[in-house]
């Protein structure tokens, strides 16, 4: 089989509207057939037609701006990477950006004047989701060659089963690792700035605990020299009060006497 004609066609029919996929498709069997490549024919005949809303996804694929699915992808990257941290602080303000930036994908296929229906509009939310959900799925539309819509139950992973066209050829593939390195490098660099930031909050706290203890042990301290005077008060007050006994005892006496004359 001719490998890069293969890819060739898969590339030119996925870039296409779904309407005229299956003629392309079959004029392309008929040429392998009559350069007697049976396998390429056979191989042909095989793909299917995408849906609508794998279709829009492909062709936004391949229109050279690409800014807001791999900002979708590079999103869940790092919602990932929180989940797998259990930062829920991180995962509540990335999953709060994961609507508005599914709806700016939305608004870019829309741009380009296609009509979307409210079932296609549902099934690019869902398979976009799926982007974000799993790193299979993100590779899966990035490629361009989605034959259905994807769907994410909110657990597992992605069911990708006859979802895409073909198996990415190495080149293809390379791409798609490549974009994915590059959410996986974004995903690095905001789990060491949420990792800085976490050092710089313990710093913080041990200079507090540092401070507090300081604090403690001069108020033990404190509380021990006004024990100690406490006592030393006390003891002048015992004998202060037996002073004034014999003091009391001497002047009762003196009137006794002073009584007898």
């Amino acid at each position: 089989m001719d490998a890069d004609a293969f890819e060739a066609t898969v590339e030119r029919l996925y870039a296409g509207r779904p309407g005229d996929f299956i003629a392309a498709r079959d004029r392309a069997v008929k040429r392998a057939r009559a350069d007697d490549d049976r396998e390429l024919a056979e191989q042909l005949k095989r793909l299917r037609r995408p849906t609508a809303a794998a279709a829009l996804l492909n062709r936004q694929v391949r229109s050279g701006d690409t800014s807001e699915l791999t900002a979708l992808a590079e999103l869940g990257e790092r919602l990932r990477a929180a989940q797998r941290g259990l930062d829920a602080a991180a995962m509540r303000a990335l999953s709060a950006e994961r609507s508005p930036r599914i709806a700016a994908v939305l608004n870019t296929i829309a741009a380009d004047g296609d009509e979307i229906t409210a079932s296609v509009r549902e099934q690019l939310t869902q398979t976009l989701t799926a982007l974000v959900a799993d790193a299979d799925a993100a590779r899966a539309v990035l490629s361009g060659r989605l034959v259905a819509a994807l769907s994410y139950s909110g657990f597992g992973e992605v069911d990708l089963r006859d979802a895409v066209a073909a198996p990415l050829r190495a080149e293809k593939a390379a791409a798609v690792e490549s974009t994915s390195a590059a959410t996986k490098a974004a995903a690095r660099a905001a789990a060491q700035r949420h990792l800085n930031k976490a050092l710089g909050i313990l710093d913080k706290a041990r200079e507090a605990e540092t401070s507090a203890r300081g604090a403690a042990e001069l108020a033990d301290r404190s509380l021990d020299a006004a024990r100690r005077t406490a006592a030393s008060a006390h003891d002048r007050v015992n004998q202060a009060a037996a002073a004034r006994a014999t003091a009391e005892e001497t002047v009762a006496a003196a009137r006794e006497g002073l009584t007898a004359w």
